[in-house]
């Protein structure tokens, strides 16, 4: 796989999106209108492709039981923790296993699920 064939999946699934290397970047709209901004980059070396989700959220200490929790409960995305401090949700699998443009939503679809999580739950110990 390469990140041509990457590009042409994100282009059938109708998202805009912007070529950065071996990296896509694009947005994706929720049912409610908010807007997830995706990075689908190929890993050449693994021989895999990370959907990702970075969040404009800071974990709390107190959540951070939560987020290993997640981690050993979720078998697709999990959360990890940027260089900046933020939370990412991240979902890596093999290249092969991304054959079409529906095998690249449901990653994507994963990886929304995971980053509502959070902003659900940010939402709530906001109020």
């Amino acid at each position: 796989m390469s990140i041509d064939e990457l590009e042409v999946l994100v282009r059938a699934l109708g998202l805009p999106y912007q070529k950065r290397g071996n990296a896509i970047l694009t947005m994706y709209k929720t049912e409610t209108g908010e807007e997830i901004g995706i990075v689908i980059s190929l890993e050449q070396e693994t021989e895999s492709v990370r959907v990702a989700a970075p969040l404009d959220v800071e974990p709390l200490p107190q959540a951070l039981s939560w987020f290993l929790e997640e981690n050993f409960t979720s078998t697709t995305y999990k959360y990890t923790i940027d260089t900046e401090g933020f939370i990412t949700v991240v979902y890596d699998l093999p290249a092969k296993c991304i054959k079409t443009a529906r095998d690249l939503r449901e990653a994507i679809v994963e990886v929304i699920e995971g980053a509502k999580r959070v902003l659900e739950r940010v939402e709530k110990e906001e109020s």
